[in-house]
């Protein structure tokens, strides 16, 4: 598995741990006190910390929506391949994405990966 997947997964995970674990122990406690000012304050910290995530992903956000992941950011394989030697045979050009067409293709004659 690559490492951005598995950072991904990782900081996912914990985000998930932290507020799966802590907003209902905390959230919790506050309700149970029987106090409407308590239930009042645990609201707001809610919508604080929303808040703050919006301004987070209006900071750090990347417009992704419709859009592949390849098209983000290349995999680290694609980064991999570029260093290796060019394609010595044609079918190594075929896999890369390099091989001939057509003599009339108006591609110059190479086949293009989207």
């Amino acid at each position: 598995m690559e490492t951005r997947a598995l950072a991904i997964a990782f900081f996912y995970a914990t985000g998930t741990a932290i507020g799966g674990i802590s907003g209902p122990l905390l959230f919790g406690q506050l309700i149970n006190s029987g106090q409407r000012s308590q239930v009042f304050w645990s609201f707001l910290i809610g919508a604080v910390v929303m808040a703050a995530a919006g301004l987070v992903e209006l900071w750090l956000g990347v417009a992704a929506e419709r859009r592949p992941l390849e098209e983000l950011a290349l995999p680290l394989t694609v980064a991999d391949a570029e260093q290796d030697e060019e394609p010595t045979d044609a079918r190594d050009r075929q896999r890369a994405g390099t091989a001939p067409v057509h003599d009339d293709d108006p591609h110059g004659g190479h086949a293009e990966r989207p």
